[in-house]
């Protein structure tokens, strides 16, 4: 029989708490190899979880795009929680061959799919997708591994400064707190290429529950990141659309996160993620760590 969990049960197997245990329920189907995911955030959701919400052109709510593949990773997670060991959670290592086709008002029930479509210990794939009012939004290939809490709870954060970065103003269309760049520290027209800077903050509304004890920065926060570096370059160029590579690295030069193949369109007058070839996740990012963000145009 398929297993329905709802958000109590969710929390038994997902290191999540408050608006960062997304769905409000997923039921895995009885060969234990598939599941779907529901959501609707009303305003003023009690969970908090309008704090993942942009606007669309119109001033429509709407999720902001990497925060339906987070949804979607959710959804797959109960797949595989059982073969995890004690004290492990599962952690997302790559996301490839994303491609979103529209926004997905708040408003809207949110449905997830997550299907094992590979698998090579440690790692398992997932193919996902999400529609909203009947359509699909968004598809993707989720990478899974795993990783002790302990020991990520027990490394110390990188203690190197932020570089200097000239200051950007906010985007009318996203909540400061969406937004994964601080500053501009070096652009090259010539090479069209930008490096920005971003500590992510210890205060900031994801920290607490992702994850309790041993906090880190969400990985679709660091597409979002590079995707950010990605339209201050375009924006430079008088451009709202585009594509980019792009890299998250710490101030001290080590690698967080690689991006390849994402592209930006202008969706109803505001930018909206619209693909990604892959984004590849190197190491875990700390409250309070500094972030050195580059996208390179293509």
């Amino acid at each position: 029989m398929p297993r329905l969990l709802d958000p109590a049960a969710l929390a038994a197997v997902l290191p999540h708490r408050g608006c960062n245990l997304i769905p409000d329920e997923v039921v895995v189907a009885d060969d234990g190899r598939s599941s779907t995911a529901r959501v609707r955030v009303p305003a003023g959701d009690e969970r908090g979880r309008t704090v993942f919400m942009r606007r669309a052109g119109d001033g429509t709510p709407c999720w902001y795009e990497p925060f339906v593949l987070e949804f979607l990773a959710l959804a797959g997670i109960p797949l595989i929680a059982a073969r995890l060991a004690p004290g492990q959670a599962a952690v997302f290592s790559a996301i490839a061959r994303v491609a979103i086709h529209g926004l997905a008002p708040s408003a809207e029930e949110l449905l997830g799919e997550a299907r094992i479509v590979r698998e090579r210990p440690p790692f398992t794939v997932f193919a996902t997708s999400a529609q909203c009012a009947g359509r699909c939004v968004l598809e993707a290939e989720v990478m899974s591994g795993a990783a002790e809490l302990a020991a990520i709870a027990g490394e110390p954060p990188c203690p190197a400064p932020p570089p200097a970065a000239a200051a950007l103003a906010d985007w009318p269309w996203k909540p400061r707190h969406l937004r994964f760049v601080d500053g501009v520290v070096a652009w090259r027209a010539e090479a069209r290429r930008v490096h920005c800077a971003y500590t992510y903050p210890p205060d900031h509304p994801f920290v607490p529950g992702h994850f309790p004890g041993a906090p880190l920065m969400m990985g679709v926060t660091q597409l979002a990141a590079v995707a950010d570096a990605a339209l201050v370059a375009l924006e430079r160029l008088g451009q709202r659309a585009g594509a980019a590579d792009g890299r998250v690295q710490r101030a001290d030069g080590r690698e967080v996160a690689e991006v390849r193949g994402l592209q930006l369109i202008e969706d109803g007058g505001v930018p909206r993620l619209a693909a990604l070839q892959r984004i590849a996740f190197r190491s875990p990012v700390r409250p309070g760590e500094a972030l050195l963000i580059e996208a390179a145009l293509a």
